[in-house]
């Protein structure tokens, strides 16, 4: 029987979960570890290439949500007479919580704010990171897929996020993703649908509506039908401006999606090879807006 104190939250959340791939068959480098204990250079390489990729990822990542949480509207809020800058910080209130099991990440935050806002700046900031791992994981190859959900669940009170919208990130994440990509669930476009209430007052919910609609321009539909993270979109290069390093990093993953459906193809691995199509179709009709042209 669940006591009262289980739960240090209970309600409705963000949850993001993250699955760093290929990591099984570099894991399987360890092997070279020598049986009378001496590092081998090789098998610094494999850590550099499994335990050291998990955690450069999780350190990327929670470096964007603390930069998201810098900037989260500062043109709105820079704008607002001081008296009324205290009030709309409201906007910025946001705490997630980042978990990792293995090369598996969860990201959770709860969506009422203290104010009892169903607030957006948990999906914002979610969203706004994933588009930008994506590109930073692809440029780096090391390729992720994952999910994204809204839906219930607590924290728990070792501080870590159990519930069914946990349940469903892993399903989507699981059997659904397939190919590096980060899939949302039905919730996540009924949370950001327009003309959503998401504050009784009235200023508040018309700047988290727009909000909201900044997070329906990070989102497309996929080719399956499937709604996924649109990490190439217009959305993101409208956010990022003329970046150069930001394009530099797209073109390195474009050409990193290139060679894998070309090795792919090659080794007759069709599973491999089609994934790695599509997502290279995905790109190449984005290319544009970050100013490259396509490979042939």
């Amino acid at each position: 029987m669940s006591r009262k104190d289980d739960f240090t939250f209970f309600g409705y959340h963000v949850v993001c979960l993250i699955d760093v791939l290929g990591q099984k068959q570099k894991l399987a480098r360890w092997a070279n570890l020598p049986d009378d204990g001496q590092i081998t250079p090789e098998f610094i390489d494999a850590l550099k290439q499994t335990a050291g990729t998990v955690l450069n990822f999780r350190d990327q990542f929670i470096q964007l949500f603390e930069q998201l949480g810098r900037c989260t509207m500062p043109n709105k809020l820079a704008a607002l007479p001081v008296e009324q800058q205290e009030r709309y910080q409201r906007f910025k209130e946001c705490n997630v919580l980042v978990e990792r099991f293995s090369d598996t990440f969860v990201f959770s935050s709860q969506i009422p704010n203290a104010h009892g806002d169903a607030s957006i700046t948990p999906m914002y900031r979610v969203l706004a990171a994933c588009c930008h791992a994506m590109i930073v994981s692809l440029a780096a190859k090391v390729p992720v897929r994952g999910a994204i959900t809204v839906g219930a669940g607590g924290v728990l009170g070792d501080g870590s996020f159990y519930g069914p919208a946990l349940a469903e990130a892993h399903y989507l994440e699981k059997d659904v993703a397939d190919s590096p990509r980060v899939v949302l669930s039905p919730t996540v476009r009924e949370f950001l649908a327009d003309g959503q209430a998401y504050s009784p007052d009235p200023e508040i919910a018309q700047i988290m509506g727009q909000m909201a609609s900044t997070c329906r321009s990070f989102i497309c539909q996929d080719v399956d039908g499937y709604w996924i993270v649109d990490f190439l979109g217009k959305g993101l290069r409208d956010m990022l401006g003329p970046d150069t390093g930001v394009t530099m990093a797209v073109k390195m993953a474009y050409d990193f999606v290139l060679a894998q459906a070309e090795q792919f193809r090659h080794a007759g691995n069709t599973k491999l090879a089609l994934r790695y199509h599509l997502l290279q179709q995905y790109i190449e009709a984005r290319l544009h807006l970050w100013g490259i042209q396509t490979n042939g």
